[in-house]
């Protein structure tokens, strides 16, 4: 974990905030140039095919029962050349191929063990460290940069370069699709013969096909700079960093897939724009089920509280039992509704907290029509508490419903806005969250390693909450939050209205009650004092270290009492 300077960390005592572990580590990335596009299914048909089977495929295709579904694959087994999808996937020879895969558990064996040029072997860095996946997405670098010393005594370089990950596919990534043939260049969009590649499962569930990375690479499918992915029916398990990871790609579709039982992300995307998560299940996430970091910076110039346009959309997914439904690190021009994020320690978060990301701070993020219920699980005793997060990632149990929270956050809240600024929270169900159904609170510019002096209250401007039932169910029953809303009172341009109660009246924590949305909400006070949201104390947490597991004075990790039993 990072340690600040004394002098800074004095400033950020004084602001009654404290320094954020780090996020996950990534090379530098940037943003595509936007000229991309969403890309649609290209049928069961597709001329340009290649079809994955296993040896159980014939017989799980046999206990099928009749129908369409079952000719389908039928008619599929007979084209089946390959054994393994990255098998199938590097022997694209044109564009917009659909690679097809049979009903059967995949597990890419052959590649997982690639003998590796000794190049590749010098960028593969090992650890035995029970809880590495942090500390190891960060410690790999190319040969002319130099190691640097890891917490465990390993030396362990930097990040990969897009060239490296590319010449090195198999280091990190169980499968890998890159797209940009010529990286040398300034310009990332995909150029090769891998871009607009659709990976399909053919079963009738989604889990009929499953890739389980049961040797944890770090990512199950890697597609970075892949622009027109179109991934669809797979099931994705156990990896030590993501399942399904996208990189700087413009234009992709994630389309009724499963991310579970992962270190830290079933599913993320960063620097990306032109995407669409759709009809997706994501469970048992160690960090978040489903993360949008780092959207395009699409808005970064507007000053109004409308987007222009989303860089990616969320929609009809179901993220629970995670430590985070959803969250982003610079989660800008993001649109998720009619998701479900519920029975996870918080629901959705966005934030502007972590340095290293590009489009700081964030803004323009809508979250409606969504339900965002029950996240009380408190993972940190269940599982930090009792040292089963401390065993090797094989014996935690992950598969089982095991969640080891990489991050720290408050068990009981539905929505999170930890430094964000022009954001949407509107027409929601938001109930039976113990702690708090909204909570908002400002970071400063610092804490993103800005230290302009006049950019320090520059997070959590202008956010809207509004027109969402809160504490009542869909169905009209009573299930009250802890608090409805939980706020600092900064930042300039908040406001709260039009939202409905059970029992008629909200309850929130507000000094002062702003004002309203068409009278420009509530006024920044430079200088007032700080409410404590907690994160002075629980910024410290650090799940592989005992000192750091409950630090001293941190409330978020304490269960909260259901509302309306006992005090």
């Amino acid at each position: 974990m990072r340690r600040l300077a004394p002098v800074l960390l004095a400033l950020l005592l004084a602001w009654g905030v404290g320094v954020p572990a780090a996020a996950h580590e990534e090379r530098p990335a940037e943003f595509p140039d936007g000229t991309g596009h969403r890309p649609s299914f290209l049928g069961w048909d597709n001329p340009r095919q290649r079809v994955v089977c296993k040896p159980s495929s014939e017989r799980r295709i046999e206990a099928m029962p009749d129908g369409a579904v079952k000719r389908r694959n039928e008619r599929l087994l007979r084209s089946c050349d390959f054994r393994s999808i990255q098998s199938a996937i590097n022997s694209i020879g044109r564009r917009h191929t659909s690679v097809y895969v049979l009903p059967g558990t995949y597990r890419e064996s052959r590649w997982a063990n690639l003998r590796r040029s000794s190049y590749c072997s010098h960028l593969e860095t090992s650890s035995t460290a029970p809880l590495a996946s942090a500390e190891y997405i960060g410690s790999l670098s190319s040969p002319d940069t130099g190691a640097k010393e890891s917490s465990n005594g390993k030396s362990n370089p930097i990040a990969l370069s897009y060239a490296d990950q590319r010449a090195c596919p198999h280091n990190l990534n169980l499968i890998a699709i890159f797209g940009d043939r010529t990286p040398g260049n300034k310009d990332i969009s995909c150029d090769s013969r891998f871009c607009g590649t659709q990976v399909v499962g053919t079963g009738r569930r989604i889990s009929d096909v499953t890739v389980d990375n049961d040797f944890h690479k770090l990512n199950g499918i890697r597609a970075d700079r892949a622009g027109g992915l179109y991934l669809r029916n797979i099931a994705f398990q156990q990896a030590e960093f993501n399942s399904i990871y996208v990189l700087e790609t413009d234009g992709f579709v994630l389309d009724h897939v499963v991310a579970r039982g992962n270190d830290e992300y079933g599913i993320l995307a960063f620097a990306s724009d032109h995407g669409l998560i759709q009809g997706s299940e994501a469970y048992f996430n160690g960090d978040s089920g489903l993360y949008p970091g780092s959207g395009a910076d699409l808005n970064a110039d507007n000053t109004h509280f409308k987007a222009t346009r989303y860089a990616i959309e969320i929609r009809h997914n179901r993220s629970h039992d995670n430590t985070l439904g959803y969250s982003g690190t610079a989660g800008n021009s993001i649109w998720a509704h009619d998701n479900d994020f519920f029975d996870n320690a918080t629901g959705i978060a966005t934030d502007s907290l972590f340095p290293g990301h590009p489009g700081l701070p964030q803004d323009h993020a809508r979250w409606n029509r969504n339900r965002v219920f029950s996240n009380n699980e408190n993972y940190y005793t269940r599982y930090v508490d009792t040292g089963v997060c401390q065993k090797p990632m094989e014996d935690r149990g992950y598969i089982d419903g095991t969640v080891c929270p990489v991050v720290p956050v408050p068990v009981g809240t539905g929505v999170l806005i930890a430094g964000g600024n022009y954001d949407s929270t509107d027409h929601n169900w938001i109930y039976d969250n113990w702690r708090n159904g909204t909570m908002q609170f400002w970071v400063p510019a610092a804490l993103r390693d800005d230290y302009d002096p006049t950019h320090q209250n520059d997070t959590s401007n202008h956010n809207h909450t509004f027109a969402n039932q809160m504490g009542i169910r869909p169905d009209g029953t009573v299930a009250p939050n802890g608090l409805d809303h939980w706020w600092d009172d900064q930042g300039a341009g908040n406001c709260w209205e039009d939202n409905v109660y059970a029992g008629g009246s909200g309850t929130d924590n507000f000094t002062v009650q702003p004002p309203s949305c068409a009278d420009g909400g509530s006024v920044l006070v430079p200088g007032a004092p700080v409410k404590d949201a907690g994160f002075l104390s629980c910024s410290q947490y650090d799940r592989s270290d005992p000192t750091w597991q409950h630090p001293a004075g941190c409330e978020w990790f304490d269960s909260p009492t259901e509302p309306g039993h006992g005090s």
